[in-house]
């Protein structure tokens, strides 16, 4: 695991839990991947002792109202929350819907938001970090931004 997740602030006590929360949302297959291959590296780095337990949504699946909720809730109560999706301008209404949703009711834990976008190359998504830094900021988690270090195949 990088610096970057070592020191944050949560570190300590993640290493002290035996059980890591994830809730993310993913655009398709691919970013999908992105958020399953990070929680497999963050077990690792957690060692044996520590349970990631993860729940991914399709952002498909956050066009409905009732799914969305349920989403939501998940979000409310995880440790950490990540939004892997491809670079652009803006999320889809949707994801920004869920957020909303989870923000409102978060749990009083250390939580992080993470984001996961394609790599650097491919464009930027700095519209959406700045959206999402603001989002963590409001809510009093930390936020961490990732690029994948190598293209995509």
């Amino acid at each position: 695991m990088d610096a970057t997740l070592t020191n944050l602030q949560v570190w300590p006590a993640w290493q002290k839990l035996n059980r890591i929360v994830v809730s993310a949302v993913h655009e398709d297959f691919a970013t999908g991947a992105r958020a399953s291959d990070f929680c497999q590296t963050l077990a690792k780095s957690l060692g044996g002792e520590c349970e990631v337990a993860k729940e991914l949504w399709p952002l498909t699946e956050l066009r409905t109202p009732k799914l969305r909720a349920v989403a939501a809730g998940e979000a409310a109560v995880a440790d950490l929350v990540i939004i892997s999706v491809h670079h652009g301008e803006t999320l889809p209404s949707e994801v920004k819907s869920w957020i909303d949703l989870w923000a409102k009711h978060k749990a009083a834990r250390p939580k992080v938001l993470l984001a996961l976008f394609d790599s650097l190359h491919l464009g930027s998504s700095s519209s959406i970090q700045a959206f999402l830094q603001g989002v963590a900021r409001k809510g009093h988690m930390e936020f961490l931004a990732r690029s994948e270090e190598k293209p995509e195949d």
